[in-house]
């Protein structure tokens, strides 16, 4: 069975259009923040709040790890931090006065929850920020 030049070129024209939604980047919102993780820590059993180190689970790659925040959803997409099918709450949009604050809660067999709060407020290109769950992420945000 031949095919007809005009189903080829339509394939081609298919393939060349695929091939594109695969290579271009993702688009984000100017409003994003562009976060780097500087620490990883964790709370002791005595209260005080050490650093995880090597060797403790996939923490060890963890300085220097990159993830988007959609400051308009609160919605967190990286590596180590989503927060994907997770109810998200912006508590605060952040202003020239507070910080930008989200509450991520995913319930399934155990409730779990983020707290991640971006100090916007502070003065330069790289805010500080602070992410809490099982372990305390931290590091800085650029808008």
């Amino acid at each position: 069975m031949r095919t007809s030049p005009k189903a080829l070129m339509l394939y081609a024209r298919v393939a060349t259009l695929a091939a594109a939604v695969v290579i271009l980047p993702p688009v984000h919102a100017a409003s994003d923040l562009t976060c780097t993780i500087v620490g990883a820590s964790e709370i002791s059993a005595t209260g005080t709040l050490d650093a995880l180190a090597g060797g403790k689970n996939y923490y060890e790659t963890v300085t220097g790890a990159e993830f988007i925040v959609q400051r308009d959803t609160g919605q967190m997409m990286g590596r180590f931090v989503n927060n994907a099918s997770w109810k998200i709450t912006v508590l605060d949009p952040g202003s020239s006065q507070t910080s930008y604050k989200v509450l991520s809660v995913r319930k399934g067999g155990r409730v779990q929850s983020q707290f991640f709060e971006v100090r916007v407020q502070d003065k330069g290109e790289r805010k500080p920020f602070v992410l809490v769950a099982a372990e305390v992420l931290h590091g800085t945000c650029a808008m």
